[in-house]
């Protein structure tokens, strides 16, 4: 049973305590796949920062005809899902894609690394030309061999020989909302 920890409130009628439930009062965050449907998706009281451990996020995911499929919740610190609202959104900054290889595996140059680490788990958006690397709801990357000089890293196991050719834009969204264990 869910503890309610830091679950959103406002006041009602004679300054009682009433909790939020519409989605209409909170702040919402979201990461959505190519047909603009949320996959990952966050809300807390409104005026939460990302970085504040209040948000409560869910992981949805689809059939082929769009209808909800699944939904599951991040691991607690007791490795428990919950709907609490206790998870931090993100405290990342998305990073800008300026290239990406055809190659095996697919090396992906950024203008800035960030605090990305090898083993971090993003997500890709917004590519032109090699548009099989966007977020399509299930393809999650793991990063590898990140070379700090040249600003790149690996697409750990992902062969991007085949794909269209890299001609611009993207960004690469990582950090806690996508590096959390969902069930």
């Amino acid at each position: 049973m869910s503890s309610g920890i830091n679950r959103p409130f406002k006041y009602g009628a004679n300054d009682r305590r009433e909790f939020i439930v519409q989605d209409s009062e909170v702040t919402i965050r979201s990461i959505n796949d190519t047909n603009g449907d949320p996959i990952f998706l966050g809300r807390a009281k409104a005026g939460t920062l990302e970085s504040d451990q209040k948000w409560q996020i869910r992981k949805v995911q689809y059939d082929s005809n769009k209808g909800i499929t699944s939904v599951t919740w991040p691991l607690n610190a007791d490795s428990l899902a919950t709907t609490d609202y206790e998870f931090i959104w993100n405290t990342e900054t998305d990073l800008t894609i300026t290239g990406i290889s055809n190659a095996n595996p697919g090396v992906v140059t950024v203008a800035a690394l960030g605090d990305l680490t090898n083993g971090d788990k993003i997500v890709i958006e917004n590519v032109s030309g090699m548009t099989q690397v966007n977020f399509t709801g299930s393809n999650i990357y793991t990063v590898a061999n990140i070379n700090i000089g040249a600003g790149t890293f690996e697409l750990f196991g992902i062969n991007t020989t085949a794909y269209g050719v890299y001609t611009s834009g993207g960004t690469v969204t990582y950090g806690e909302v996508v590096n959390y264990t969902y069930s």
